[in-house]
């Protein structure tokens, strides 16, 4: 489940916790009952809503037990800042030297290394800059293409590429049969150099 949406949920079961016992709503529940004149009836009506208030009291500190995991869960501590900095500039450094682009970084370096800093976390994070959100999970993706890029091609996906190449060439060597039709096409896909 999106962040985002488990949140909204729990907005949503907040709401309807605090909206089912409203003072004004216990109020008159206690008046109305009051005004029948049975005590035991009333007595009854008091432990029910009593009984309703603790089980909302219990809704509303799970919600904000939840809303507290989430949002830790978001937030970067100076721990993990700190242990982010040391390990992830090396790594940068390594890389660059690998790549033969040391001068690039030397310039770039000194704005990563502040940006990195506990300080400058903090703030973003108190503007509501969700690190985990911005950097983690376009990073996770690249490396998930990464990967799927040098995973070798399954033999019969080789041959169904084969056979749809073939069939594309097959296909344009009819359309060369067309002229009008070759025509269109070269217009279609911005090659007017093909007629």
């Amino acid at each position: 489940m999106d962040v985002n949406e488990k949140l909204a949920e729990l907005g949503v079961s907040l709401g309807a916790s605090l909206a089912r016992n409203t003072a004004l709503n216990i109020q008159e529940r206690v008046r109305a009952q009051r005004a029948r004149g049975d005590d035991k009836a009333t007595i009854e009506e008091l432990s029910q809503i009593i009984g309703e208030l603790i089980e909302d009291k219990s809704d509303i500190t799970r919600i904000a037990q939840a809303y507290q995991a989430e949002l830790v869960s978001q937030r970067m501590t100076p721990g993990d800042i700190a242990y982010i900095t040391s390990n992830v500039l090396p790594v940068v450094q390594e890389l660059a030297v690998a790549s033969g682009k040391e001068a690039e970084l030397e310039q770039i370096l000194p704005a990563l290394q502040s940006l990195l800093s506990i300080e400058v976390v903090n703030v973003l994070q108190l503007l509501g800059f969700d690190f985990r959100r911005a950097i983690g999970e376009p990073l996770t993706h690249l490396v998930a293409m990464s990967i799927e890029a040098r995973t070798p091609e399954d033999p019969a996906s080789r041959v169904k590429t084969a056979r749809l190449q073939a069939q594309r060439e097959l296909a344009l060597m009819d359309l060369a049969r067309h002229p009008k039709a070759l025509a269109r096409f070269a217009r279609l896909v911005g090659r007017e150099d093909l007629l």
